[in-house]
């Protein structure tokens, strides 16, 4: 027979359960460390460890392309794009050629400015429904349409990725996207 004593502080948000067995195979269990008879305390379990082990986070491929990343990203469905990883970019750009490719339509009336490295530019925009990476979906979304990059279909900007906590993996590369 299986006796629990169980003793849950009230108003603990996420206390530490622990469980321990006494010498009549009675288990116990109880949120203080303390509660514990101390002949028992190099034998305390956690509650959680008698939950099966979280599931990794899922590890998206990267390119590594000289001093950046190309990950692949599927907009409205379509692709896969190849686009650059790029903190430092409010939104995300796709080259003419890549937007055409995904058949988006291009806006260019009103123009979109763009503050970059060389200036001031105006640039074309659409409107999409997602863009997706690694099943990690975000939308609709504004993105920018030019020419930003070559070697790629674009930037990947902070418009997708700030809606996750990033993590990149220089051993794949990886990139991890958790929820925020």
């Amino acid at each position: 027979m299986l006796a629990l004593s169980l003793a849950l502080a009230a108003g603990v948000g996420r206390a530490e359960i622990y469980r321990w067995t006494g010498p009549d195979g009675t288990v116990h269990y109880t949120d203080s460390l303390g509660q514990v008879p101390p002949e028992f305390r190099s034998r305390v379990r956690t509650l959680d460890d008698r939950l099966p082990p979280p599931r990794p986070p899922d590890r998206i491929p990267l390119t590594n392309v000289g001093a950046g990343y190309l990950a692949e990203v599927r907009v409205n469905g379509r692709g896969p794009l190849r686009l650059v990883l790029d903190t430092g970019a409010t939104s995300t750009v796709l080259s003419p050629e890549a937007a055409r490719r995904v058949g988006i339509r291009v806006r260019r009336n009103p123009p979109v400015e763009l503050h970059t490295a060389g200036g001031k530019i105006r640039a074309g925009w659409a409107e999409v429904q997602t863009l997706e990476v690694g099943g990690r979906r975000r939308g609709p979304l504004k993105v920018v349409v030019h020419d930003a990059v070559a070697g790629a279909d674009g930037l990947l900007g902070m418009d997708f990725l700030g809606a996750f906590r990033v993590e990149l993996q220089a051993d794949g590369p990886y990139l991890l996207l958790r929820p925020r």
